[in-house]
């Protein structure tokens, strides 16, 4: 592809993302932009505290090219290796939110980048999916990434 027609791609692209994240945002009075903003400030901090503080005690983690992580402590220990590996900054783009009665379906865009020097790490696809609890807490059941090469 010519890297004009790339560019007009990419606008359109994005100026198409731009209205599916505002209807994410409407999507639950809880907001979803705010469920995918606990996850990025728990990786992103290094609390790996809060950030298994997300999870269902029975969550699963879905990682392109690696087996199911099954359980909260399984998947904390999978993070709190990852944040120490390159010292990644990871930033997530809600594109599109599903809403159920106790249950919202988050997915968008990620991009790992280093922290350091700002070299992209990996980028891809994620979707969440957050279940309410019965005393009316928002918890991930559901963690899937998968990178664009990924099939």
């Amino acid at each position: 592809m010519r890297p004009r027609t790339l560019r007009r791609v990419l606008v359109v692209v994005l100026l198409a993302s731009v209205p599916l994240a505002a209807r994410a945002q409407d999507t639950t009075s809880d907001n979803v932009l705010e469920l995918s903003a606990r996850w990025t400030e728990a990786y992103n901090t290094h609390d790996r505290a809060g950030l298994a503080a997300l999870y269902a005690e029975d969550a699963r983690l879905m990682m392109h090219g690696a087996p199911t992580y099954v359980g909260r402590e399984k998947i904390a220990a999978f993070w709190a290796k990852d944040m120490l590996e390159r010292n990644p900054l990871t930033i997530l783009t809600v594109t599109d939110a599903v809403n159920g009665v106790d249950m919202v379906l988050v997915h968008g865009n990620y991009q790992v980048i280093q922290r350091d020097n700002g070299d992209v790490l990996g980028a891809g696809r994620f979707a969440h999916i957050w279940t309410r609890t019965a005393d009316d807490k928002w918890l991930i059941d559901r963690d899937l990434w998968l990178e664009p090469d990924a099939r």
